[in-house]
């Protein structure tokens, strides 16, 4: 798993890193620049003529050091400077001397077709104004470069992005690709920031967790080592049905069985043992006919409570929501699953809308092991507020409901954030806009259910759900094409994410 932090963290480790390891400033400074120059060559941008934008902070010190660099290797490359030498740190002033010493162009003005490359080192991650006109329109006119073929790679984070919230501060670099140093930032991760980013390359220079100083972040993403080198994940060759668990999913009123359908196929794809449906009659043969290994339980206009009680007590997980509706049955079947369970319940959809009604059963629980995965509407309805001031902080939103309420919230929206009553919190990576289609979401509400009965904890169940979800539709977007993808296709793909973890 990869540290997400936000600039006063990262900052804090540098300091760290400097003043306890006694790793001098200017060697970090090369070191990112190497590791910048590295990364730029393996892209095999076209380096014809380089132009490298610096100012005067650290960031700017950076992309002297790259400038020198890319000279040393008889590349074409002048430096722009958006700041004044008088301002530079020792380090930075030490890099802008011996590029004037080597004799490499410092220029005042340019022209937007001179340049094949632009390096921008302008700001770093301490950027935390709003920027001034004059800013502005320097940063669109180097965006314009664009227009006449030239790319952009970013140094760090792209020049305008607020590292730690994602919010463009004005105006921001269109980056074709980010090289950030140590750990991945927060804003680089979140929308809008995550707009300015293109492809984002982590690279490391020497800072490591002990720079932390006992004090680790509380925000992680799951790459795609931890999903495939996860041992949770494989089978044992030792098994049977039962070793992978049971899971209930409680879903679909008339004629909404197609939702029930979703979840439970996810369910089994993600490898549960043994899936049961409690649907709505109507359901009850389109089921049957796509999913013969489903056991199928149903009601009609009076639920048969000895029936749900009996599945209930059967099930490992129990996982409600989609389709169920907000009448009188479906405010049983929630009371009945909320209050009579065992092992994790997982709510969705319609389950959500019940259940606030019930906040302060939540607040006085904090032994049970409840997922909760709302989308941005369903978040904001559930705590009174608008779309808008959730999507500002989703993060910080997401972990003070989870610890709030004693549960883990999984807000889905173009980045999913991920956490638990402990403060644990995730952003997830994976995923596209192909995804943005109904029935997605019910397959997420299946996942996470299949991972939870085969024994993962109720925050690893909710995150690498998300990530296998987010993974099985990257692969089917590659397959199909982002544009009229099915939740259908996606479901496809589990097989696939599946078969990686077993080749480990």
């Amino acid at each position: 798993m990869e540290y997400i932090l936000t600039a006063d963290e990262m900052k804090k480790c540098d300091e760290y890193t400097i003043g306890h390891f006694h790793l001098p400033p200017s060697v970090l400074m090369e070191r990112a620049a190497l590791k910048c120059v590295a990364s730029i060559m393996h892209d095999k941008f076209n380096l014809k003529r380089v132009l490298v934008v610096c100012g005067s902070g650290n960031n700017g010190g950076d992309g002297l050091a790259i400038a020198r660099i890319l000279h040393e290797r008889k590349i074409n490359v002048d430096v722009l400077l958006a700041g004044s030498p008088v301002h530079m740190s020792q380090e930075s002033r030490e890099n802008y001397e011996s590029c004037v010493s080597y004799g490499i162009p410092m220029r005042s003005s340019v022209k937007d077709d001179e340049y094949t490359l632009i390096v921008d080192a302008i700001f770093g991650i301490g950027l935390n104004r709003k920027l001034e006109r004059d800013t502005i329109a320097f940063i669109d006119g180097i965006n314009s470069f664009k227009e006449n073929g030239a790319k952009i790679v970013s140094v760090d984070i792209p020049s305008g992005v607020n590292a730690s919230t994602g919010e463009i501060m004005g105006a921001a670099i269109k980056a074709d690709m980010t090289v950030t140093f140590a750990y991945y930032k927060k804003g680089l991760l979140l929308y809008p920031g995550i707009e300015c980013v293109g492809k984002l390359v982590l690279a490391n220079i020497g800072i490591t967790d002990e720079s932390f100083a006992d004090k680790k972040p509380s925000l992680k993403c799951i790459t795609k080592k931890d999903f495939v080198g996860n041992k949770l994940l494989k089978r044992p060759d030792d098994s049977n049905k039962g070793t992978f668990g049971k899971a209930l999913i409680i879903a679909g009123s008339e004629n909404m069985g197609g939702c029930a359908l979703l979840a439970a196929l996810s369910c089994f794809k993600t490898g549960a043992g043994m899936v049961r449906v409690f649907t709505h009659k109507d359901n009850k043969r389109i089921i049957n006919l796509r999913l013969p290994e489903a056991i199928v339980d149903t009601y009609d206009d009076k639920i048969d409570r000895n029936k749900l009680a009996e599945a209930v007590k059967w099930a490992d997980v129990t996982a409600i929501g989609p389709g169920i509706g907000k009448d009188g049955r479906a405010k049983e079947l929630f009371e009945f699953a909320f209050f009579k369970s065992n092992g994790t319940l997982i709510l969705d959809a319609d389950a959500l809308y019940i259940l606030k009604r019930y906040k302060q059963t939540l607040r006085n629980e904090p032994g049970r092991d409840i997922i909760i995965t709302p989308h941005l509407a369903e978040f904001a309805a559930f705590m009174d507020r608008e779309k808008t001031e959730v999507k500002r902080d989703l993060v910080g939103q997401t972990m003070a409901v989870a610890r709030n309420y004693h549960l883990t919230c999984v807000t889905k929206d173009s980045r999913t954030v991920i956490s638990n009553k402990e403060g644990e919190c995730f952003i997830n990576t994976t995923g596209n806009n192909g995804m943005a289609v109904a029935g997605t979401g019910d397959c997420l509400f299946g996942i996470i259910a299949g991972l939870s009965a085969r024994g993962l904890s109720p925050l690893l169940a909710a995150a690498y759900g998300c990530y296998m979800h987010g993974y099985a539709g990257d692969i089917a977007a590659a397959k199909k094409g982002k544009s009229g993808m099915l939740a259908s296709n996606l479901i496809e793909s589990l097989k696939l994410c599946l078969e990686a973890t077993d080749e480990q």
